[in-house]
């Protein structure tokens, strides 16, 4: 296929199948490892730009999926948000849910964009096919500012999922990176009301050089064997008897054996 891909490594935990509209992302996530994969400066990243020709391969990807009868979900996006700031420019997310109606092919959104319902009636043509999510990193807008500066709050996050179970979509959030356990477990409780399923992981990819000097600046230091150990536990209790689908990834299902 063109655009629509089948992920690697640890994305392929949220999704079989994903698809990105644009390259780059102004959120300005810290601790996102796409920029490493762009091999580009910090600011650099912070300048997304739309994919060429995306939408008219996009389209193709998704009529072969559809006359095989793929019914597996595609994901948008993981190497950039699909409500990133050129969103209202060039509505290229738009278009590609369009197409995912007309096609009758499962998708989610993940996102910690401005908006990100602004394209509700769409979803809600087709409700069947669609999930919503958001991640959900930090609670305090002081540290939202911090490491993710360009996104909206954990609040507005959460906001976003109350307003999209109240229309009757499926929802779910993102718990990953665990930054900082204790604001975790605080939106998890938050979210717990409307959001259907949570996908939890720890905070990786801290071995990069441009991650490890903004840490270094800020004198942040990752979560420790046995601080996560507490988290799981912790987690699992506080979702314990909601009916909330959870999943562990890979790399905090040791810690469910009690092995920091």
């Amino acid at each position: 296929m063109r655009v629509i891909y089948s992920p690697k490594g640890r994305a392929l935990e949220y999704a079989e199948l994903a698809a990105n509209g644009y390259t780059r992302c102004n959120h300005g996530c810290r601790y996102c490892f796409n920029q490493d994969l762009a091999h580009c400066s910090y600011d650099d990243f912070l300048k997304p730009k739309v994919r060429q020709g995306v939408l008219d391969l996009f389209e193709k990807d998704s009529m072969e999926l559809a006359a095989a009868g793929d019914q597996r979900e595609i994901l948008l996006s993981f190497a950039t948000d699909p409500y990133n700031e050129l969103e209202d420019r060039y509505h290229v997310t738009r278009e590609m849910i369009n197409i995912l109606n007309k096609n009758g092919l499962h998708f989610t959104l993940l996102t910690k964009g401005k908006s990100p319902l602004r394209d509700i009636e769409l979803l809600l043509q087709r409700p069947d096919l669609c999930r919503f999510g958001t991640t959900l990193t930090l609670l305090t807008e002081k540290d939202s500012a911090i490491w993710e500066p360009n996104a909206t709050y954990g609040r507005e996050r959460i906001e976003a999922l109350r307003y999209a179970a109240m229309k009757g979509i499926r929802t779910w959030a993102s718990i990953e990176p665990v930054i900082f356990p204790q604001q975790s477990l605080e939106l998890i409780r938050q979210a717990i009301p409307y959001c259907q399923e949570f996908r939890i992981g720890k905070f990786n990819h801290t071995g990069s050089k441009a991650l490890q000097e903004f840490m270094a600046s800020i004198g942040y230091v990752p979560p420790t064997g046995a601080e996560l150990l507490r988290f799981v536990e912790d987690a699992q209790d506080l979702l314990a008897g909601t009916g909330r689908k959870v999943i562990f990834k890979k790399d905090l299902q040791p810690y469910l054996q009690g092995q920091p």
